[in-house]
């Protein structure tokens, strides 16, 4: 009897961010799969697929996976969540999002990357990643937001004289929305955040008690 009231482990899958692979990923894998969560990874071409495809290819994914899952993105992997979601037979199956310097009112870093007219750099992902008004449409899906706070990143390079409170490539205004169940900020770039240890941690108490706070 005891066993038909518990509820199946859910999975957590982790979505890389622009410009990189799932191989990114590995060090937060191996961290999650110490705490004895299955841990899966889900790679797209961040440049050549439009979002909407990996979006697509991302449903499929979780579709096919047994039990409830836990999305854990970094940065434009959230915005593909987002899209991924209402394509699920059940969105349900989705228990929880975390992100990781998740650009939610897209990235103003981008509109500087197109004054210097290097649109090509950011491939297929620029529509999605342009600056927009967002919101997070599912509360029954607590969704915990990371932000970094670092100087070093993109926009060092593209938004000189921009003093703005930021990971170094998104701001941290960037990373909160309308419908978020909570939002933490942490002292690391970007790109540091998949690979910081207090991130992990962040990461586990949100998915344990749906608030980065104790």
């Amino acid at each position: 009897m005891l066993a038909n009231t518990l509820q199946p482990m859910p999975t957590i899958v982790l979505v890389h961010g622009l410009f990189m692979s799932g191989v990114v990923m590995v060090r937060l894998k191996h961290f999650f799969k110490h705490h004895d969560y299955q841990t899966e990874i889900f790679s797209y071409h961040t440049l050549t697929q439009s979002t909407e495809q990996s979006a697509e290819r991302l449903a499929d994914y979780i579709e096919k996976i047994d039990g409830p899952v836990i999305l854990v993105c970094h940065s434009l992997g959230g915005l593909l969540a987002q899209q991924a979601i209402p394509l699920l037979t059940d969105i349900t199956k989705v228990q929880k999002v975390v992100t990781l310097g998740t650009p939610w009112q897209g990235a103003s870093v981008v509109t500087f990357v197109q004054q210097y007219r290097l649109d090509a750099l950011m491939g297929k992902s620029l529509a999605t990643l342009l600056p927009k008004h967002n919101e997070w449409q599912w509360p029954n899906i607590p969704l915990g937001s990371i932000a970094g706070h670092s100087s070093m990143g993109a926009r060092l390079l593209f938004a000189r004289g921009k003093n703005i409170p930021s990971d170094g490539t998104v701001t941290i205004e960037e990373t909160k929305i309308k419908g978020m169940t909570d939002h933490t900020i942490l002292p690391v770039s970007h790109t540091g955040l998949i690979f910081s240890d207090e991130c992990a941690k962040k990461i586990l108490q949100f998915i344990k008690d749906d608030s980065f706070t104790a």
